[in-house]
């Protein structure tokens, strides 16, 4: 069995839905031959809209707490 939140507002669900596009957007990119993390955080930036190389980092972080999190049984 999985841990389940079932208290999310829709907002949640859609910040959550959108970080999980931005870190899968990054991964993806990062692992074409060549890349560079300052690069993959300008293109993460222009198609996502976000203002700041910071946020994409904690965007990251939070997205790998939250797999692992749903990842371990209750």
């Amino acid at each position: 069995m999985f841990k389940t939140n079932t208290l999310k507002t829709p907002c949640r669900i859609e910040k959550e839905a959108k970080d999980l596009l931005v870190a899968e957007e990054w991964d993806r990119e990062m692992a074409k031959p060549g890349a560079m993390a300052t690069a993959v955080n300008q293109h993460c930036m222009e198609k996502f809209g976000i203002y700041s190389p910071s946020n994409i980092w904690a965007i990251r972080k939070r997205v790998a707490k939250r797999l692992i999190e749903e990842a371990q049984p209750v």
